[in-house]
């Protein structure tokens, strides 16, 4: 291996990256020994962050600590927390446990990593196991807040640490909650119960806990069992007898609001519906902040639209004055549009506007917003003074009452180009996509800045070694750190190795996830890649198939991945399940098209098989439905169920059936292919976006004015 090196002083790091991903972890181990000598910092810190949690799962803990002792004769290793933490770790396998409690000393604790602090606190437990301020510690770290795979790799080395024993019941709570991490209810009820039985003040010390045990009980089929224990135990709590908390003496309302919110969360497990309600509404006062006090208005709203939608309006204005994030109930006020669109409910709908403009999320408001325009151009909603809320002048006709909630549409969704791009196409404005101004050079910053030119040489190595499919997470890494050129620069590295999907997630998760970023049309274009052109142009054209649409599909199924598959078996760039590709080929091949043995899935990895076949499969769609838009539900939720629901809403526009789609996976594919049709039209194709949306809803080619 030491050959590796006279490639140059960061080789052996990339190649040992590849040979890990390959299964051979020896290999791996044996290269990244030999990634020393002159590395760059930014090798050597990935390099031992990867081989030092390898020697250690091969328990080459000696060797471990060894590497980390020749690397810590540079100081400006040894000054990092990255260092730090590793070295902590491994003195902890060695059970070096003193050491890691005079490392800590005179180190703030918001200065140590989670990992960091939970070796320490488990060293402390070590050295002096009869203090029960060190049990009381370790337990409140296992106790407090959501159990994640750090919990769960925490708890497996304090259990594989020959000097400290874990009380039982602090065990099971733990096994309890990795159970339900797992979503495991059953197994995660069995062990809180024996903790329950053992010590039930542990679960009032702790709400998280308790939390988890409402969430066990409620979904592991024993949901009565656990809304009378719940409720007994808030009662015992409410009548001032005593709890004899293990740890902390937590506000008893806390307690009491855990309680009933989970007593409320079971009732509508097995749908004792008025109880449920009975149980959130006490909770609610008792709500210890403001996250769980949307939760528990959450249910409140969800329990009454499923017992009473006509009371869901009245009971919004009711509760969101104290509500504290709106993107929290996004899901909720969808589904009432939803509910609401299908029954042609206009009159509800325009009450749920009325209570939530200017107080919901944006997307949200939009979506309301464009459906009522529609209701009112469409004549579904009639004219009357419920309208005025907008400060419309008296005696205004029905076009210019349209246009008011076409304009809050427009200009409310900035984040989404949906609404925003059919509200366009009504108002006969144009949207312009690309800012006219400048690019801005916007440098991000970091909180630990590494030297730019060797942070940039370090993570462009992954493309020069061969690595760019392990590539991603790294570059990720250093987002906030690398600038918006370099950004760039690396997603069209990963576009010519014709990683597309990679190329699509850099730019949205670095650029496009700002709030106040302003994109060119050069991270357009990295977001919405072109590749495939020679292929997809002549099968668009020869299938009748608007090609911005095909771009938009392609992109929205599969990102351009080839070999992609999907839960439900779907293969390939259009994502075909392999019964649809068969069936589809006997039908090519009978019309006289190409012969296309499909034998199995693998075959739907090649991409001139699976755009030709997609594309026929999308035309065949086409004309089945009679419509771009019915085709593109169909290609998502099945023929015979689109045509069954279209059937039930044949008085609707299309745009505005598309609302009432039932599965929300469909009406969210429909309208994310859209969206990207619109910008691969305005990008490529010499199309404004209004006019892609145009031709897929025919009733929108003239402006509102003209009506």
């Amino acid at each position: 291996m030491k050959e590796l090196s006279l490639f140059g002083p960061d080789a052996p790091f990339y190649i040992g990256l590849k040979l890990l991903k390959l299964g051979n972890r020896e290999g791996a181990i044996a290269a990244l020994l030999n990634a020393e000598g002159n590395a760059s910092p930014v090798v050597q810190q990935n390099r031992l962050k990867t081989l030092i949690p390898l020697l250690l799962e091969t328990k080459q803990t000696d060797m471990a600590l060894t590497v980390l002792e020749n690397i810590g004769n540079n100081s400006e290793y040894t000054k990092q927390t990255w260092y730090r933490s590793l070295l902590t770790e491994v003195r902890f396998a060695k059970g070096q446990y003193q050491t890691i409690i005079d490392m800590q000393k005179g180190i703030e604790s918001s200065e140590l990593t989670q990992k960091e602090q939970a070796l320490g606190l488990f060293s402390r437990l070590a050295m002096d196991p009869k203090n029960p301020k060190n049990l009381d510690a370790v337990t409140a770290f296992f106790m407090t807040g959501l159990a994640t795979e750090l919990t769960r790799d925490l708890f497996n080395t304090i259990r594989q640490a020959p000097d400290i024993f874990l009380p039982q019941t602090i065990s099971d709570a733990v096994l309890g909650r990795l159970f339900i991490l797992d979503r495991s209810y059953g197994d995660a009820l069995y062990y809180f119960k024996q903790a329950l039985h053992r010590n039930r003040y542990l679960f009032e010390a702790y709400p998280d806990l308790l939390s988890d045990l409402g969430k066990a009980y409620q979904y592991s089929g024993v949901a009565k069992e656990g809304i009378k224990l719940f409720l007994d135990w808030e009662a015992t709590i409410r009548s001032n007898q005593s709890t004899q908390a293990l740890v902390t003496n937590n506000d008893k309302n806390e307690i009491r609001f855990k309680l009933l919110f989970f007593a409320g969360r079971m009732a509508r497990q097995v749908r004792i519906s008025s109880d449920a309600l009975n149980y959130f509404y006490r909770a609610l006062p008792m709500a210890p902040d403001s996250q769980q006090r949307d939760a528990c208005i959450w249910y409140i709203l969800d329990s009454t639209l499923e017992a009473d939608p006509n009371l869901f309006p009245s009971t919004l204005e009711t509760l969101i004055p104290i509500w504290s994030s709106p993107s929290y109930f996004d899901d909720l006020l969808d589904k009432i549009c939803t509910n609401f669109t299908t029954e042609h409910n206009w009159t509800g709908l325009l009450k749920i506007f009325k209570i939530i403009y200017q107080k919901a999320d944006s997307p949200v408001q939009a979506r309301y917003a464009y459906i009522l325009a529609r209701a009112i151009t469409e004549g579904y909603l009639p004219l009357n003074k419920e309208l005025n809320f907008l400060g419309l002048p008296a005696g205004v006709n029905r076009s210019e009452t349209a246009k008011a909630f076409y304009t809050i549409a427009f200009e409310t969704d900035k984040a989404s180009l949906y609404y925003r791009s059919l509200a366009a196409a009504f108002l006969g404005t144009q949207i312009q996509l690309i800012p006219e101004t400048g690019d801005v050079q916007e440098i991000t910053k970091g909180a630990q800045h590494i030297d730019e030119s060797t942070l940039i040489a370090y993570l462009t190595g992954f493309f020069s070694w061969g690595c760019a499919d392990i590539a991603l997470p790294y570059v990720l890494e250093y987002k906030d750190q690398l600038t918006t050129e370099e950004i760039r620069r690396l997603a069209q590295m990963f576009g010519n190795q014709k990683r597309w999907g990679d190329q699509i997630q850099l730019i949205s998760r670095a650029l496009f996830s700002k709030p106040d970023y302003t994109a060119t049309k050069t991270d357009y274009e990295l977001l919405y890649p072109l590749p495939f052109r020679d292929l997809m142009e002549p099968l668009a054209t020869q299938h009748t198939i608007p090609i911005e649409i095909f771009y938009g599909l392609v992109r929205t199924e599969s990102a351009f991945i080839p070999d992609i598959n999907s839960n439900a078996g779907a293969k390939g760039l259009t994502q075909l399940m392999l019964s649809t590709a068969q069936d589809a080929a006997w039908r090519i091949k009978r019309e006289g098209g190409p012969d296309f043995t499909i034998k199995d899935s693998k075959d739907l990895e090649d991409p001139e098989t699976n755009l030709y076949i997609g594309a026929w499969y999308l035309s065949y769609l086409i004309k089945r439905t009679g419509s771009p838009l019915l085709a593109l539900a169909s290609y998502n939720g099945g023929m015979t169920r689109v045509r069954n629901w279209r059937a039930s809403q044949a008085s609707l526009t299309e745009d505005i059936f598309l609302e009432t789609i039932p599965i929300t996976e469909t009406r969210e594919y429909s309208r994310k292919v859209l969206a990207a049709a619109a910008v691969y039209g305005y990008l490529y194709f010499n199309l404004s976006m209004e006019k892609v949306f145009a031709d897929i809803f025919p009733v929108q080619q003239s402006p509102l004015e003209a009506r």
